[in-house]
């Protein structure tokens, strides 16, 4: 079997397409005003709205029973019948830079706060194509799209005592959607509510969402672990949640010692009384690959860390074959990638020949070789998704054929007639890891067609207040995408504008096609507008991806029900988890 054979199985057995539970009848709710006052929401976009859908195009749908209440047959292990008690002691390699998860992008962050945390609907722990309630019981959709009603969890409540309610989540919803109406930046969260027009609050366990327009993955980006809801109350009195950790979920903050661990406990007041498991979760925060991964295997931690710097296929087969019976490895699909970002609001970036001539040089199958051999060839959307170009019809395209000379020739080329004939400087903003050990690659790839790069090597806290700011030149830079959906990468990175378009890139040819995808609910329709999409983005050399990753994650077989998600953004909710000692 291939190496992107391979690849694809492991996809699309880690995923499928989001098919909902349909049953019942929307309910009657009449127009809602908003309790409190909340900012205005941005008017709709100007162009010819989208032709209403049919009542058969849109289903009503009802979130089915809470997870502890579902039949025990599909349960990994039947509710009860799970041992309660210890603490999983998990590797992670920084810090959360903050508690604020609207306004943080970095996975440490939601590695512990997605446990402290819940969202309205999520993906279920086992079946991951199916959608389900969490702070939101029953849901339904009106027969035009355009209006989500949810129905919230009653007794629920938050860490400091006081009660849930629809304030919270409508109040918590308008703030990730509209971040500069509540002087905030939401970097994630804010490319998956894109269609959010406003939240309305009907009572207090009722919103009324209502989109500027039909959306396709409107649901499936609510369901992942970003969308959290946050506390009205504690955001008004202390600004933002960057210092304080106040949820409705499973686990609380226990103790944060930078540098060293965060420790989190069980919530004695969580609402469903089944959960969580354990009685904690420690994560160490051991920044060093080797020294983490000997800390796996010496036992004093008991999971790797998420994503590409889990482990190394040298590190996954120490594990296999000295720990047999002792720890298991999972190999799953991932929505990252590794991207060359260019500050296309200035010279030499903002001419695309220069940007180009960085894609054409760019050899990916040898910074997959350098990553040892974890990774597949792709573009802007996941090669082995619904919507993304496969290796195999980029094996053939500029910036993907082997061998590189016509590739470097044309770089070459197109140097010379920007008038950089010479060459030119950049710095590239890098961090360690991963990105780190290919930096050096990069650097010698674009020194093949003139472009000599200084490498400034930073802490990603630093970066991301950089990119944040667009105050970059180049950056080396990994990008992880929460579903299978062409709406979060484009509506994030590609369109102007977008919460994480750190390098200004503006097309009103490609966002106008991405505003059309937005509003197409037939699939066909939509993927040939989407496959236009990413022949444009690379036509226009914005932003060239190195290579999409392939995770790897380690965990000892005492830690029972783990079962990880298709990306880095789903299924890090562990309350199901349990220890078998």
């Amino acid at each position: 079997m291939t190496k992107a054979s391979r690849i694809s199985r492991i996809f699309w057995t880690s995923l499928a397409s989001a098919s909902l539970l349909l049953a019942g009848c929307a309910p009657s709710v009449a127009p809602p005003a908003p309790s409190a006052p909340a900012p205005s929401a941005p008017a709709a976009p100007t162009s010819a709205p989208a032709p209403r859908p049919s009542p058969t195009q849109v289903a009503v749908i009802s979130a089915p029973q809470p997870p502890s209440a579902l039949p025990t047959a599909i349960l990994a292990t039947p509710v009860g019948a799970a041992k309660r008690g210890g603490v999983l002691l998990i590797g992670t390699i920084e810090d959360p830079p903050t508690y604020d998860v609207h306004q943080e992008t970095s996975t440490n962050s939601l590695l512990a706060l997605r446990n402290n945390y819940e969202g309205l609907v999520k993906y279920h722990y086992l079946r991951q194509n199916e959608i389900v309630g969490e702070l939101a019981e029953k849901w339904a959709v009106s027969q035009d799209g355009l209006t989500y009603t949810f129905q919230l969890r009653k007794g629920v409540t938050w860490h400091d005592g006081k009660p849930f309610t629809a304030e919270d989540a409508a109040f918590s919803l308008m703030r990730a959607a509209y971040p500069d109406q509540y002087k905030i930046i939401s970097p994630r969260v804010a490319a998956l509510l894109t269609a959010v027009d406003k939240v309305d609050v009907v009572d207090p366990s009722t919103i009324n969402i209502k989109l500027k327009f039909t959306s396709a993955s409107f649901l499936q980006g609510l369901a992942t672990d970003w969308p959290l809801i946050m506390p009205k109350h504690t955001i008004q009195a202390k600004g933002d949640m960057k210092r304080d950790v106040n949820g409705t979920g499973p686990f609380t903050l226990a103790r944060h010692d930078r540098g060293v661990s965060v420790e989190l406990k069980r919530y004695a007041g969580y609402w469903d009384k089944n959960l969580p498991y354990m009685d904690g979760i420690t994560f160490y925060v051991i920044p060093d690959d080797s020294t983490r991964f000997a800390a796996f295997r010496t036992g004093r931690i008991r999971m790797t860390y998420i994503g590409q710097r889990a482990m190394t296929p040298d590190q996954a087969e120490t594990i296999k074959k000295e720990m047999a019976g002792r720890a298991t490895v999972k190999e799953h699909a991932a929505f990252t990638r590794l991207v060359f970002m260019m500050n296309t609001a200035k010279k030499p970036w903002s001419d695309v020949r220069v940007r180009r001539a960085v894609h054409l040089a760019l050899d990916r199958q040898n910074l997959i070789k350098l990553n040892d051999n974890l990774g597949v060839m792709g573009a802007a959307l996941h090669p082995f998704g619904a919507w993304g170009l496969t290796p195999d019809e980029l094996s053939t395209m500029p910036g993907y054929r082997q061998p590189k000379t016509q590739d470097i020739a044309e770089a070459k080329k197109l140097m010379a007639e920007a008038g950089y004939a010479g060459g030119l400087k950049t710095t590239m903003l890098n961090r360690t890891g991963r990105a780190g050990r290919l930096a050096p690659a990069v650097k010698e790839q674009l020194a093949a067609v003139g472009i000599d790069v200084q490498i400034d090597n930073q802490e990603q806290s630093a970066i991301q207040e950089k990119m944040n700011a667009k105050n970059i030149d180049t950056v080396w830079w990994g990008y992880a995408e929460p579903i299978d959906d062409p709406d979060p990468p484009f509506a994030a990175i590609y369109a102007t504008n977008g919460p994480r378009n750190s390098g200004s890139f503006s097309d009103p040819e490609l966002d106008a096609m991405f505003q059309e995808q937005q509003r197409t609910l037939d699939a066909a329709k939509r993927k040939q507008i989407v496959r236009k999409m990413q022949e444009r983005v690379l036509e226009m050399a914005a932003y060239p991806v190195g290579f999409w990753d392939v995770y790897q994650r380690g965990f000892w077989n005492e830690v029972k029900d783990f079962i990880p998600g298709p990306g880095p953004y789903v299924n890090l909710k562990l309350d199901r988890v349990w220890l078998d000692r």
